[in-house]
């Protein structure tokens, strides 16, 4: 089972504190952004090509000389889109502990579980270079353990590239959503930053959770080996000394660094967890800074 039973378990004994906080940060509880007549503008964002040019606040062009559109608030329920990295490199552990796939897919299984408790709708996809599967929103029982066999029963395989992805998913939503991103996020930060953006643009609500092993963050390994891509399969022999590491680990602090403030320019929330996290913590841990 890639999906950790005992995980499912404790999101079913969560105790009342925290059920309430759940409330407080799901989506079912929260109003979308919509047009309308007679209803209260709720914000105002940057005009994107598409948009009704109606919308544009031309008081605030004259003063920022840039286009914003207004948005107006009307309640109602946001659809959840799940999407998980079923990268190659997503098949990847060296603590012992659990894959990065096992550790995300049972993250994504916690958020399908907090809709099915709601009874909300929720959609599902697993992606690398492609969207591979997609799951309609539904909600039921049936739906949830549908989504479970997909997980467990999926290769990892291809490199990862969100911009494609997500370019190929948005033209699946038909209204504002709440978009949920599991992966490791190791591919380009141009692809990323042009896959959050987008994401922004097509989500009331957005969280990116990023998965990853602690071995690749600490390099555990010494003196000469021979690293293998997972997603291209090249090999390269590297002999990993004190300045080869320090290196790596300001490039990755980089990574993360740059993703984080792409996220922050664009209101999507972003997490970063270790799979030596215990799984039902770090999902909690979620859920608070969301709340």
């Amino acid at each position: 089972m890639v999906i950790d039973p005992s995980f499912i378990e404790q999101l079913k004994k969560l105790n009342i504190t925290t059920k309430r906080r759940v409330v407080n940060v799901y989506m079912g509880s929260r109003p979308s952004i919509r047009q309308g007549r007679g209803i209260e503008i709720a914000d105002y964002r940057e005009y994107y090509p598409g948009d009704d040019f109606r919308s544009i606040d031309w008081r605030v062009y004259a003063r920022t000389e840039r286009l914003y559109i207004r948005r107006f608030e009307e309640e109602k329920d946001l659809i959840l889109h799940l999407l998980l990295d079923s990268s190659a490199s997503m098949d990847f552990a060296v603590s012992g502990i659990m894959r990065k796939f096992d550790y995300a897919g049972s993250i994504a299984a916690g958020f399908a579980y907090l809709a099915l408790n709601k009874n909300e709708k929720f959609a599902f996809a697993l992606f690398s270079d492609r969207i591979r599967e997609v799951m309609q929103a539904r909600k039921s029982t049936f739906h949830f353990f549908k989504l479970v066999d997909l997980i467990n029963s999926s290769p990892q395989s291809g490199k990862t590239n969100l911009k494609k992805c997500v370019d190929q998913y948005t033209n699946l939503i038909k209204a504002r959503s709440f978009i949920i991103v599991i992966s490791d996020f190791i591919e380009p930060i141009e692809s990323l930053e042009y896959g959050i953006y987008k994401i922004a643009k097509y989500s009331k609500e957005a969280i990116l959770v990023q998965i990853l092993d602690p071995g690749e963050i600490n390099l555990q390994w010494r003196d000469d080996i021979k690293f293998e891509d997972m997603e291209t399969s090249e090999t390269e022999r590297t002999f990993l000394s004190p300045e080869f590491k320090r290196e790596y680990s300001e490039k990755l602090e980089q990574h993360i660094f740059e993703i984080r403030e792409i996220c922050n320019d664009t209101g999507v929330d972003f997490f970063s967890v270790t799979t030596n996290m215990p799984l039902f913590d770090a999902f909690v841990e979620i859920l608070r800074h969301r709340s």
